[in-house]
């Protein structure tokens, strides 16, 4: 599930680790009724037209993407597409006309549910339709906001807790099945709190105190087995885990071409 790179001239030739293509006006070449639709947008930017986050496209589908459009795809076998303009051809250039996509048509739903819904508003592409009230997505994927209460997924290592609002010192307090830590501290001016073994793998809930506010965060540990996954597997296993915000930071990201972390 590895993502490529194709260059908007030479859209044939892939590079291993990233996909790119040229895009323009974005115009959908659709069969009307085609049962089959094993991709979803994950986000469109520039020039991109009628490719919203959240539909469906058929395997055979083709695109027309003009200068500056850019769209990111998923396919159902959990592989992350980025084309760019200008582009005119497949939806996925490296597929074989004959094949048929495998894997779980699940996510792709949960996928298009979530891009739809008003959670995605403040992410992905910016706040441009985000309500004043809305949080913003951290600024990368294991940044663990402390703004609002739900689930988490966080990695080995130290938990980088983040906050929106660093206007003024915040003490902070955690407790969890591994105990409690005090005495910690959100400097002001810092969005970022790096916190060694606060958490343990057995642990699954970690209450913040953050001044005279509470977080209730439900964890998820990211298995042994992600820790060299793609970032289209890190995506099922955020959705599968609920860490909607996350996810969609993910998104954001690749659809950046800006590094997870």
């Amino acid at each position: 599930m590895d993502m490529k790179r194709l260059s908007g001239r030479h859209p044939r030739h892939a590079a291993r680790t990233a996909f790119r293509a040229t895009v323009a006006l974005v115009t959908l070449s659709l069969t009307v009724g085609m049962a089959r639709a094993d991709f979803v947008v994950l986000a469109a930017s520039g020039a991109s037209g009628a490719l919203q986050p959240g539909a469906r496209l058929a395997d055979d589908a083709t695109l027309t993407l003009p200068d500056g459009a850019k769209v990111t795809l998923m396919s159902k076998d959990g592989r992350m597409l980025t084309l760019e303009g200008v582009y005119s051809g497949p939806v996925d250039p490296q597929q074989d006309a004959s094949a048929t996509a495998t894997g779980s048509d699940g996510t792709l739903k949960k996928l298009s549910k979530l891009l739809q819904g008003a959670d995605a508003r403040s992410t992905v592409l910016g706040a441009a339709r985000a309500g004043a009230g809305d949080i913003p997505p951290p600024p990368g994927i294991w940044h663990i906001s402390v703004d609002s209460s739900g689930p988490r997924c966080v990695q080995p290592g130290a938990l980088q807790l983040w906050r929106r609002d660093a206007g003024q010192d915040s003490p902070v307090t955690l407790r969890s099945g591994s105990g409690r830590r005090d005495g910690l501290t959100f400097a002001k001016d810092r969005h970022v709190l790096a916190v060694e073994n606060a958490v343990s793998e057995d642990d699954d809930r970690l209450l913040v105190s953050l001044g005279d506010d509470l977080r209730d965060l439900a964890l998820a540990h990211r298995p042994d087995t992600l820790a060299d996954a793609s970032p289209g597997e890190l995506l099922v296993w955020m959705l599968d885990s609920d860490c909607k915000r996350q996810a969609l930071t993910l998104i954001g990201r690749v659809h950046a071409g800006q590094p997870l972390d």
